[in-house]
């Protein structure tokens, strides 16, 4: 295990998440979740909601290190699309969006929790779900 662990880490990230990319998703990203667990009416729980979550979205795929993640896998002929491995850190957001209303209305202290762990979550999977972290097992150019 510690052989395969450090193999891991031997490879090195060619493209790095941008930190405002990576630090402006994940924050939107929770305060989709969070203000689901606010006493705010279901309507403006729901259009905030959206919003952050489009957002994120936005700021991800429109920012210029997508073109260069691009750029990278045409030139080594790999072909750009999602993987499960991209998407499936994505189903625990999906989870918490969907149970963050039981909560409502709660404390303010809960909605900081909701927050600060949908935060974490994303911070520390970002580049697994951008695509980020598998260029460094792309192969070599040739």
């Amino acid at each position: 295990m510690t052989t395969a662990y450090g193999s891991m880490h031997a490879h090195q990230t060619p493209i790095p998440t941008p930190p405002v990319v990576r630090l402006g998703t994940s924050a939107l990203f929770g305060l989709a979740v969070a203000v689901l667990t606010t006493p705010l009416p279901r309507g403006a729980q729901v259009a905030v909601m959206i919003v952050a979550v489009a957002a994120g979205c936005l700021l991800t795929f429109s920012h210029p290190y997508r073109r260069e993640m691009r750029a990278f896998l045409d030139k080594r002929g790999i072909e750009a699309r999602p993987r499960l491995g991209q998407v499936l850190p994505l189903f625990l957001v999906w989870l918490a969006l969907m149970l963050a209303p039981l909560l409502a209305p709660a404390a303010t202290w809960v909605t900081l929790v909701a927050f600060l762990v949908v935060f974490g979550w994303m911070f520390w999977v970002f580049p697994h779900v951008d695509g980020t972290r598998a260029l460094a097992f792309a192969d070599p150019e040739e």
